[in-house]
């Protein structure tokens, strides 16, 4: 083996190794930056958009807690709802035969919340189902329990719970703080 031969070999494996050594701690040290791109909605940032320009309404109103001059949270009023709908011909009112006597009941019934708007809304589109609820509960009913103003009140107390009931069912907000006789007539036919 010549000298000039050997030099080249070892050239070759001093540039071999210091190859090998760049590529090794290059990728140590040089690291491959990764982009994740956030996907966009395009929808969900045009509906804010028209939200933020009052051209939409959000689906969901934040809750804003009114501060009074002393410093207080302004406790809401309550609303009173009458239940049947909206109108002038909205039926209102509830008649209906009481249970093993010869009397019947009639009555219109206003409901209270904190919520007046919300509980307009389910008065409306539940209507049937909740007009159902009432005459259930009057069924439950005989003269001698509507007679005294317990049982009466017994009785209302009984519609907001299942009215609650009904709403939390449906996965709406319990929205009725309390039920009211506007009109109430216990007639006994002869």
């Amino acid at each position: 083996m010549k000298i000039k031969n050997l030099y080249v070999y070892l050239i070759a494996l001093f540039s071999s190794v210091l190859t090998f050594v760049f590529f090794y701690f290059s990728s140590e040290v040089i690291k491959e930056e990764k982009v994740v791109e956030e996907k966009i909605d395009i929808y969900e940032v045009a509906k804010e958009e028209a939200i933020k320009l009052g051209r939409m309404e959000p689906d969901e109103k934040p809750i804003v807690q009114e501060i009074g001059p002393d410093g207080k949270v302004i406790v809401p009023t309550l609303t009173y709802v009458d239940i049947g709908g909206m109108g002038d011909n909205a039926n209102k009112s509830f008649w209906t035969n009481i249970p093993g006597s010869n009397s019947f009941i009639s009555f219109d019934l206003a409901l209270s919340s904190y919520q007046g708007e919300m509980l307009t809304n389910y008065l409306t589109d539940y209507d049937p189902d909740l007009r159902k609820i009432v005459y259930q509960e009057i069924s439950k009913q005989n003269l001698s329990k509507l007679e005294g103003s317990k049982g009466k009140k017994k009785l209302l107390e009984d519609i907001k719970n299942e009215f609650n009931a009904y709403f939390a069912e449906k996965e709406l907000d319990p929205v009725i703080f309390g039920a009211h006789f506007k009109v109430l007539a216990i007639t006994t036919r002869g």
